[in-house]
């Protein structure tokens, strides 16, 4: 089975709700459509909305993290060599571009401010708080913990569109063949609303029982 389309099944739906919530729709069409299809479509087209504004959202925040980390860089290398040049056995953690995930650069981050606060009161510490790493480092720190947050965010609405597919879909492939019998295969009614498995979404035996 391929990729869902998820895109052209929201397309679909929409369709199925505009031809069930019409005010010429048949009133078998719109029985159906509001006792069989309408909660699972609704559930679907917010779940889909959700994943839309989630990735946009990931995109922003993710862009800003990153422009944050390359801002901190040169200070975060710059801060760490005065510290391990004053107190070489200091414990500090690796670079930043060592740091495998966006949880383990906050760490690194926030355990060299802490490495540097225990030394407040020396000249070198004072400085390293006081200048660009210890003025930046907070706000870099936030804006990886929102990007953190959004794609957790995105990920969750991802789970919940893919929850919501299966209901919608068994419920579409009912609906769609009660369009198929009262206005026919041939109908604009019917040809807006199928899907064909070759859009990415199978549709089991359907295919062959309709033509």
């Amino acid at each position: 089975m391929g990729a869902i389309d998820y895109k052209r099944f929201y397309r679909i739906l929409t369709r199925c709700q505009e031809l069930g919530t019409d005010t010429g729709a048949r009133p078998v069409v719109a029985r159906v459509y509001a006792d069989v299809l309408k909660g699972s479509v609704e559930a679907f087209l917010t779940a889909h909305k959700s994943v839309v504004t989630g990735e946009s959202a990931a995109g922003k925040e993710g862009a800003e993290a990153n422009a944050a980390l390359v801002s901190i860089d040169q200070p975060y290398r710059e801060a760490r060599a005065v510290a391990l040049a004053y107190v070489p056995t200091l414990t500090v953690p690796d670079t930043l571009k060592r740091q495998p995930t966006d949880t383990d650069k906050v760490t690194a981050l926030e355990d060299l401010l802490d490495a540097v606060d225990d030394h407040l009161g020396s000249p070198w510490a004072d400085e390293i708080v006081n200048g660009d790493f210890g003025q930046r480092a907070p706000q870099v720190i936030k804006e990886i913990r929102e990007s953190v947050e959004a794609n957790t965010a995105l990920a969750n609405a991802k789970h919940a569109r893919a929850t919501a597919y299966g209901p919608a879909y068994e419920k579409y492939i009912s609906f769609k063949r009660v369009v198929r019998e009262v206005h026919g295969p041939s109908s604009k009614e019917y040809k807006r609303i199928h899907l064909r498995a070759a859009s990415g979404v199978e549709e089991g035996g359907d295919e062959g029982t309709e033509g």
